[in-house]
C-alpha cells in the first residue's frame, strides 16, 4: 500500500495544529494537568498509526489491516475535522471582534453546533447509508434500437471495494436483494472490485452468486483491481494477483471482457455489448484500447460499452458515434454529495466534469454510478448513498 510523503506531511500538521491550539486554550483557562494530557492523547495514537502506514512493509497490509487502519482514518476525521471547524469560526470570532471592537461570541458558538452535526453527519454516513442501497431508475433512448430490445433491463453496479469491508458480508446483503428484485435482462459491474489484493475477494462467491440476470452478467477492471497501489516483490507477483482478481471475478459468475465484445441476442436481433480496460486521466492508468474493443463489430449498429472511468467518455468514446451508451463508476460522487436546492453538490465536481448520473452529448450517453462501496474512509455521506442502477434501453424515436 502506497502512503506518499506529501499526504504523511499534510496529516501530520492536521493532528499537531489544532492539538496545539486546544493546548494553549487549555494552559490559558489553567486547565487540570490530565486534561492537557488528555488532549495529546488523539494526537499521540495518530501519529503513530500515519508513521506505521508510511514506513510499514507491505506484508502488514492484508485486507484486515487494511480495513482497520480504514476505521482508524474516520476515527481521525471525526474527532480532527470538527477541531478544524471550530478553531475557523473561532477566528472568524476573533477578526469580528477586531472589527466591532466589542466581545461577542455568537460565531463561536455557532462553531460549536455546526462541529456538533459534522459528527453526526459522519456517524451516520459511516454506520447508516453504507446498508442502505439507493435504487436509481433511467430511461436511455437508443438510436435504431431493436425493437426486441425495446424495455431492455440492464441493472448497473460498480466499485465495490470489498477490501473495504472486512468479512462484513451483511454490507453486500442488502444489494443482492435489491438487484435481484429488479428482474434485470443483463448485470453490468464496472470495476473495482477489490482495493488492491485479490486476497480481498475470498469467501464472497457464494454472494456474488446469488445475482441473478436473464442474459448473464458481465463486468471490466477498474484502476484499483490491476494492483497499481502497492510496491510488489516481482512483476510476476503483480501480474499474480491480477490473474486471481480475474479468476475470482468470473467464479463470481461475471463474464470479463477485455477491450472484447459481446453479442446480446434477442430473437433475431443483436445489440453489441463492449468492454474495454481501465482507461483514464493521469494519474490513472491506461490499459484500455478502445480500437482494439471495436474490432469485429458491425458499424452503424447501437453499441452498449463498459468502462470504469467517465474522463474515458471525452476522451476518445465521443470520437465514435456508434457507441450510444457508456457505463461508468470510478467516481463514487466523492462518497459525499448533497442536494443543493435541486442541485447535486459534490468535492467530485472539482475533479471530473461528469460525475454522477446522466449525460448526453448528440445521440450518445453516459452513466455514471455512484457505486456501492468506499474506499479511504467508511462512509457515505449525504446523498452519496450506495447505488444499484436500472437502465432502461428505449428506441429513440418513441421519446
Amino acid at each position: 500500500m502506497r502512503f506518499y510523503t506529501l499526504a504523511l506531511v499534510f496529516l501530520l500538521l492536521t493532528v499537531i495544529l489544532p492539538d496545539l491550539f486546544f493546548y494553549l486554550k487549555l494552559r490559558k483557562h489553567k486547565a487540570k494537568p490530565l486534561l492537557i494530557i488528555l488532549n495529546f492523547v488523539p494526537a499521540v495514537f495518530f501519529l503513530g498509526a500515519f508513521l506505521f502506514m508510511k514506513f510499514a512493509s507491505d506484508e502488514n497490509f492484508d485486507p484486515k489491516t487494511f480495513n482497520i487502519f480504514m476505521w482508524i482514518n474516520f476515527g481521525f476525521m471525526l474527532i480532527y475535522i470538527p477541531k478544524l471547524i471550530y478553531i475557523l469560526f473561532h477566528f472568524l470570532n476573533y477578526l469580528v471582534n477586531l472589527f466591532l471592537k466589542e466581545k461577542i461570541y455568537l460565531i463561536r458558538y455557532a462553531g460549536v453546533l455546526v462541529a456538533m452535526f459534522t459528527i453526526i453527519l459522519m456517524t451516520h454516513g459511516a454506520f447508516v447509508n453504507p446498508k442502505n442501497p439507493q435504487l436509481r431508475t433511467v430511461e436511455v433512448p437508443i438510436q435504431n434500437l431493436p425493437e426486441a430490445f425495446n424495455n431492455y433491463k440492464i441493472v448497473h453496479i460498480s466499485d465495490i471495494h470489498l477490501g473495504s469491508w472486512g468479512s462484513n458480508h451483511s454490507y453486500f446483503e442488502p444489494a443482492i436483494r435489491l438487484i435481484n428484485e429488479q428482474e434485470a435482462d443483463l448485470l453490468i459491474f464496472s470495476g473495482d472490485m477489490v482495493n488492491n489484493y485479490q486476497e480481498e475477494m475470498r469467501g464472497w462467491a457464494p454472494l456474488f452468486q446469488q445475482l441473478k440476470a436473464r442474459d448473464g452478467k458481465f463486468a471490466v477492471l477498474g484502476n484499483h483491481d490491476y494492483g497499481d497501489y502497492s510496491e510488489w516483490d516481482s512483476p510476476e507477483h503483480k501480474v499474480a494477483n491480477l490473474d486471481s482478481v480475474k479468476m475470482h471475478l468470473k467464479n463470481f459468475g461475471f463474464t470479463l471482457l477485455l477491450n472484447e465484445f459481446t453479442n446480446l441476442k434477442r430473437d433475431s436481433a443483436t445489440l453489441e455489448l463492449l468492454g474495454v480496460e481501465n482507461w483514464g486521466k493521469p494519474p490513472f492508468p491506461k490499459y484500455g484500447n478502445l480500437d482494439k474493443t471495436l474490432q469485429g463489430t458491425k458499424p452503424g449498429e447501437p453499441k452498449i460499452l463498459i468502462s470504469h472511468d467517465p474522463s474515458h467518455w471525452k476522451g476518445e468514446i465521443l470520437n465514435h458515434p456508434d457507441i450510444a451508451l457508456t457505463l461508468a463508476g470510478h467516481t463514487h460522487a466523492a462518497q459525499m454529495a448533497f442536494n443543493w436546492y435541486g442541485k447535486m453538490v459534490s468535492p467530485s465536481s472539482w475533479i471530473y466534469k461528469e460525475w454522477d448520473g446522466l449525460y448526453k452529448e448528440g445521440s450518445q450517453y453516459l452513466y455514471i454510478t455512484r457505486g456501492l462501496g468506499f474506499i479511504g474512509i467508511p462512509v457515505r455521506i449525504g446523498v452519496a448513498r450506495p447505488e444499484v442502477t436500472l437502465i432502461k434501453l428505449v428506441p429513440a424515436t418513441i421519446q
